[in-house]
């Protein structure tokens, strides 16, 4: 198992690697691994731009996402109780977060919608369980709110009828994916907002 100052690196690695992308802008976006003890967490603290985050700007919170004590100085991403509620499964390991222009266009135009529907793309094999491109996904769908105590209920109360998705999409805000390392985290993101893009383009070339 990887020591806790190796998932930070690889951590900060991705979020420097997202912010180049163009899907972290400024100061938004959100991460989060496991801590080896399973018990406790590493997340991104508030207000930093993530184009100049470093190793010092993560911060360790329990399972209530309440700051360990070398760390209640610093204030933790705005939407922590989401990370919280999402590691009551115990196999998720790692959740990031994007807010990258397609993913935040095209959910913003379908935010009537409660999931978006995935099929006949190749690259649907990236997430974790999907072996052809034949094969339907339902990426849930949430309206965004600033509650986030009860934004995060009503995520978790929704998320059991989509076993097989290992992330969501909030309207006009943008994508979380999750999986059982950051690697596979990643891809997850990659997997989405490459697919997301394509349904945007499509939908431009089709009016």
């Amino acid at each position: 198992m990887e020591d806790k100052q190796a998932l930070q690196r690889d951590l900060l690695n991705v979020i420097h690697w997202f912010h180049a992308r163009g899907w972290a802008a400024a100061t938004s976006t959100n991460y989060s691994v496991r801590n080896p003890d399973q018990h406790t967490y590493t997340i991104s603290r508030s207000g930093v731009d993530k184009g100049a985050f470093q190793l010092s700007d993560f911060m360790e919170i329990d399972a209530q996402g309440k700051a360990l004590e070398a760390w209640n100085h610093l204030k933790p991403s705005a939407e922590t109780g989401i990370h919280t509620m999402l590691y009551q499964n115990p196999d998720i390991q790692a959740i990031l977060h994007t807010h990258s222009i397609p993913c935040t266009v095209y959910s913003y135009l379908h935010r009537a919608k409660q999931s978006i529907l995935l099929n006949g793309f190749e690259l649907l094999k990236g997430l974790e369980g999907v072996h052809t491109h034949e094969t339907e996904i339902e990426l849930p769908l949430f309206q965004n709110a600033q509650d986030i105590a009860q934004l995060s209920l009503e995520i978790g109360d929704a998320l059991p009828n989509y076993p097989r998705t290992p992330g969501f999409l909030l309207a006009g805000h943008g994508l979380y994916a999750w999986g059982p390392s950051i690697a596979v985290a990643k891809r997850h993101i990659e997997v989405f907002e490459f697919l997301i893009e394509c349904l945007l383009r499509l939908e431009s070339v089709q009016r």
